[in-house]
């Protein structure tokens, strides 16, 4: 007979987990780990245009990075951007409308 452990802990991906995720990816530089080229160079994002192909970019490398980003597809997983008075401009990853993550080079 099959009983259900109440004292289990479930092993559930959850929203806090993915943007921890994400976090924990934003923050580690490209080569942070030896012989891993994961990590993020959230600079290359600066002075650069969002529809150049350096977002599609910029997730490609986050879904490599982050392998569970994978079975999100392409159009739940975004980057946008927010300008903020006088010349400032604060970066977002949305993912499947459950998590945001600010980028902040």
């Amino acid at each position: 007979m099959f009983t259900l452990n109440p004292n289990a802990q479930s092993t559930a991906i959850t929203a806090e987990d993915i943007q921890g995720m994400i976090t924990h990816w934003l923050a580690t530089p490209v080569n942070g780990y030896l012989g891993s080229e994961y990590g993020c160079d959230v600079k290359s994002l600066l002075q650069k245009a969002l529809h150049s192909g350096i977002a599609d970019a910029f997730i490609a490398k986050m879904k490599k990075d982050i392998p569970i980003l994978s079975v999100i597809p392409q159009e739940n997983i975004s980057l946008y951007s927010i300008p903020e008075p006088p010349d400032k401009l604060r970066l977002f990853i949305a993912i499947a409308g459950i998590t945001t993550v600010e980028i902040n080079p």
